[in-house]
């Protein structure tokens, strides 16, 4: 079932001989549930398309429709209802308050939507468990490694209840180790709480996690590749195939 329905999408940067078409006729459907991978080399349209969606940048022409609520033509007031109850973020850079403790960077959201915490307990304690953080539940943001924050900041994207989990360049700052175990979580949270997961990044060790890949070069998508089943190992062999 589709969740997410991107149509003519454009977008340009700049004007005259500077003008830069960041996004040319963009069409992508995402159903519910799934784990989309955004690819291209930087420059490719990757982030603005990520961007739209998720409405730091407004589109210059098409459509975003996202469960029959219209992105593009929506009030700002409207967006920003839209974006407290429908999306989480997993950044590069974390963005952990260093003054607050882990459970406390982790409630946030909650506390800002005004929700219960001792309604949401149960939850912040499975998804901790999940990431194997409870011991980390007192310290703070600069007495942990980089894999360590990066588990925090995404127990603090999936607290909530969104719908969506955008994810832009989650293993950036990790180590090839810490890469592959936040995929892994990933994919594991994504089959666990079925919630709809689109990330962007540049690597196909990355991508392997997702259950579908689209290649963009130049603001267009240019492939579209389904996991189809295949293992990560055979699916990442797809994916150089189709990117080199």
């Amino acid at each position: 079932m589709s969740q997410l329905e991107v149509t003519g999408l454009n977008k340009t940067f700049g004007e005259g001989e500077n003008l830069v078409h960041a996004l040319s006729n963009i069409h992508l459907s995402v159903n519910k549930g799934e784990f989309l991978a955004i690819m291209g080399s930087s420059g490719s349209g990757k982030t603005t398309l990520l961007n739209c969606i998720s409405t730091i940048d407004t589109p210059d022409s098409g459509n975003i429709i996202f469960e029959d609520f219209d992105i593009v033509q929506a009030k700002e007031s409207q967006l920003a209802d839209y974006r407290a109850k429908n999306i989480s973020y997993i950044f590069q850079a974390y963005n952990l308050v260093e003054t607050l403790t882990v459970y406390e960077n982790i409630i946030l959201p909650l506390q800002i939507q005004g929700k219960s915490i001792k309604q949401y307990q149960q939850k912040i304690d499975d998804i901790m468990e999940k990431l194997a953080i409870q011991n980390l539940k007192n310290k703070f943001p600069n007495q942990l490694s980089g894999g360590q924050r990066q588990r925090v900041a995404t127990a603090r994207a999936l607290i909530d209840d969104s719908k969506l989990l955008i994810a832009d360049e989650p293993t950036g700052a990790l180590d090839s180790a810490n890469s592959e175990n936040l995929m892994s979580l990933l994919q594991e949270i994504n089959a666990s709480f079925g919630i709809t997961i689109l990330l962007v990044t540049h690597d196909p060790a990355a991508a392997k996690y997702s259950s579908r890949m689209v290649l963009l070069s130049d603001g267009q998508i240019i492939d579209d590749i389904d996991r189809n089943g295949l293992s990560n190992e055979l699916y990442l062999e797809e994916i150089y195939r189709r990117t080199r």
